[in-house]
């Protein structure tokens, strides 16, 4: 028997690792993923939010095996599934999803087609600093073919590769005809119900002190079954997923886009727009702390967000329109839509700023307009989805079964659509700008 390590787990208790799951924690790609924070700035709103990629990546890695075993696969696919976790976000840049839009808009990098190439070995990036140079550092194909692994097989189960070479998430109702990879597979490590959300909702609950994200998994794991090849719930279960589904919308909106913790990613996001091609490429395989040290020395406004960040100097609210605002069909909510829908656009949004900034005698780049949709979409596919199959007399949806879930279908993820914000002591002049400038719309 070869060596196992186990690892004690503040969420999941005990967990086993051995074989090529223990060499793959060896290897500089998943060695990064301890210094990147799981909900990159929140931290700043909850001090317990310290929790990284890393120890996601492996509470991903053992909720997989846990469905393994529930649903009765064999050794081989549950080797596979449990690889497939603990890689699934090995493309991620710093701060997670915060610099996501920035990466994916200028320089055209996606995490997720950074973690296909990873995992396939069709990109070595430079990792050096992430090892010893004593070590031998294999790459992560290397690993799993070793172990008799197929890294193409698993890149597959996390995503797919399709419309001119876009990398998409493969959802379970996307599954093309001639893939003759079993549609479970696939669902348990990406789809409405999946090992990724069983785990970052019972973790970040716990690190933030958030108990509304608290979620029944034992429940969930143990009325999971297999249905003609499809991941379904015994109608057993259907109370523990109503709960997930309520959850998962309560930590969106309370949580991951926080005003405040949404305030201060906008604010990194200003800074870090502010390099070049070249130097936002150089700062991926940085870490948290080293971002924030090395941008602190910036002259103008990159260096001043830095500096605020971290000493907690946040910019505040001046404006915001509410969700509730931009829903009806009357005249108001139709206005508010339409100037949601312009915020948007990039090249309208920062015109908008400008215009404000003008008007309000603040700073160029002081005023940030944050519009969470295009971010949401981006971030979370699978937020909306309650279609999860339900096994009762026969498969079914559960938002045919639950009222609870159709509610979810139409409850705001975030309770504001818009917002605009500012240095704070520029918080009233900025509040009264923004009015007079959407107004003139």
């Amino acid at each position: 028997m070869g060596e196992i390590k186990t690892i004690n787990d503040p969420v999941h208790g005990t967990i086993r690792f051995e074989g090529a799951l223990l060499e793959l924690l060896g290897s500089p790609q998943i060695i990064r993923l301890n210094q990147i924070k799981q909900l990159g700035l929140a931290y700043l709103v909850f001090p317990g939010a310290q929790h990284t990629r890393l120890e996601h990546s492996m509470g991903v890695s053992f909720v997989a095996g846990l469905l393994a075993r529930e649903l009765g696969l064999g050794e081989e696919e549950a080797a596979i599934l449990r690889a497939a976790g603990l890689l699934h976000d090995v493309g991620h840049g710093p701060f997670s999803h915060t610099l996501e839009g920035i990466f994916h808009d200028r320089i055209g990098l996606d995490h997720m087609e950074l973690t296909r190439d990873l995992i396939t070995g069709m990109v070595d990036l430079d990792l050096s600093e992430w090892t010893d140079p004593s070590w031998e550092a294999r790459r992560i194909p290397d690993i799993l073919e070793r172990h008799g692994l197929d890294p193409g097989y698993i890149a597959s189960l996390v995503c797919q590769e399709k419309n001119g070479g876009i990398v998409e998430l493969r959802l379970p109702l996307e599954v093309e005809a001639g893939d003759d990879t079993p549609q479970y597979m696939r669902q348990i490590i990406h789809s409405a119900l999946d090992a990724d959300q069983l785990d970052f909702l019972l973790r970040d609950s716990h690190y933030t002190g958030a108990a509304h994200g608290t979620i029944d998994i034992d429940r969930i794991v143990q009325t999971a079954v297999l249905v003609n090849g499809e991941l379904m719930i015994h109608k057993r279960g259907i109370s523990a997923l109503e709960g997930m589904l309520v959850a998962r919308s309560l930590m969106y909106s309370s949580v991951y886009f926080h005003k405040t913790a949404r305030i201060a990613e906008s604010m990194l996001c200003r800074a870090v727009s502010g390099l070049n091609d070249d130097r936002l490429l150089g700062i991926w395989n940085l870490s948290d702390a080293e971002v924030l040290f090395t941008l602190r020395k910036e002259e103008g406004l990159t260096g001043d967000i830095v500096r605020r960040l971290r000493m907690r100097r946040l910019f505040k609210a001046a404006f915001r329109i509410e969700s509730e605002d931009a829903l009806g069909d009357d005249e108001l909510s139709l206005r508010t839509r339409e100037i949601v829908r312009e915020a948007s656009d990039d090249r309208a949004r920062t015109v908008m700023e400008d215009r404000i900034a003008r008007r309000a005698g603040v700073k160029e780049g002081q005023v940030i307009i944050d519009v969470p949709d295009p971010a949401l979409t981006l971030s979370e596919p699978r937020l909306k989805r309650t279609d999860i199959k339900v096994m009762s007399e026969r498969p079914t949806p559960l938002s045919k079964l639950s009222s609870i879930a159709r509610s979810l279908q139409h409850r705001p993820t975030v309770p504001w659509c818009m917002m605009i914000s500012c240095p704070e002591e520029k918080v009233a002049p900025v509040r009264d700008a923004a009015s007079r400038v959407l107004e003139d719309l």
